[in-house]
């Protein structure tokens, strides 16, 4: 990561001081997974192995100009996987879906499926804290945030403290799974078990292509999608 941040920043300080373009991209690990597994049986054993190798070969790209940008998963090309399995993962990546970012309009939109039926979610505004304490990153200063975050699941409304590590020296207010409005792009998420660290990030004299708002599909508030999903999941279990 370090040579190609930084040839990635050398490019962008000689190219351009004012247009920032480009794309970075996250990978994430499991650390709710790294505890005693002397309890668990052989088959559960197994997924957990292989829910671990599985996230190995996902990623996630963060594309962004000035004040848009979009984040997705990217797509694992030439590689067989397992259905089961893939829908194990993608629950310990706390993750699903796109995001679009529009720093102008102060907007944040998550695009998901769910129960056949596609949603525009606005989520909530991030009432950030910020701290003093700093963690190095490669070479870059970082900073830590936190905030508390409401999220339903299986049915019941949770609360979950958010870590984030931002570094000013890149004056990006993104981040991964739709996390930003910090003074510096968000180098390390810490979400419920799961952290989503930068691997690389790439400069670009052009402009990337064209972010576009989306469009098609119902468009929700967070707290109303939170309980749509819990009121499906209560009727499933009443059933």
């Amino acid at each position: 990561m370090k040579s190609k941040c930084l040839i990635g920043l050398l490019f962008f300080c000689v190219t351009s001081l004012t247009a920032q373009s480009g794309k970075a991209i996250y990978s994430k690990e499991l650390t709710s997974l790294n505890n005693d597994i002397s309890n668990l049986s052989l088959k559960q054993k197994s997924y957990r192995k292989q829910i671990l190798k599985n996230l190995q070969n996902w990623n996630y790209q963060l594309d962004f100009n000035d004040k848009k940008a979009s984040y997705a998963k990217q797509e694992s090309l030439n590689i067989k996987t397992n259905p089961v399995i893939d829908a194990m993962t993608l629950g310990f990546a706390n993750f699903s879906g796109s995001i679009y970012f529009d720093t102008a309009q102060d907007i944040v939109l998550n695009i998901k499926e769910f129960d056949g039926e596609k949603y525009i979610i606005k989520k909530n505004k991030i009432n950030w804290t910020l701290s003093k304490d700093t963690l190095q990153i490669d070479n870059y200063l970082c900073y830590k945030a936190t905030t508390i975050e409401n999220i339903s699941y299986l049915g019941k409304e949770q609360q979950i403290k958010i870590i984030a590590w931002y570094s000013p020296e890149i004056s990006l207010s993104f981040g991964p799974d739709g996390y930003g409005g910090l003074p510096g792009i968000i180098m390390k998420l810490e979400k419920n078990g799961t952290t989503t660290t930068l691997k690389e990030i790439l400069f670009s004299k052009k402009n990337t292509e064209a972010i576009i708002k989306p469009s098609n599909g119902k468009v929700v508030t967070e707290d109303e999608f939170n309980k749509i999903t819990s009121l499906a999941y209560n009727n499933i279990k009443n059933k």
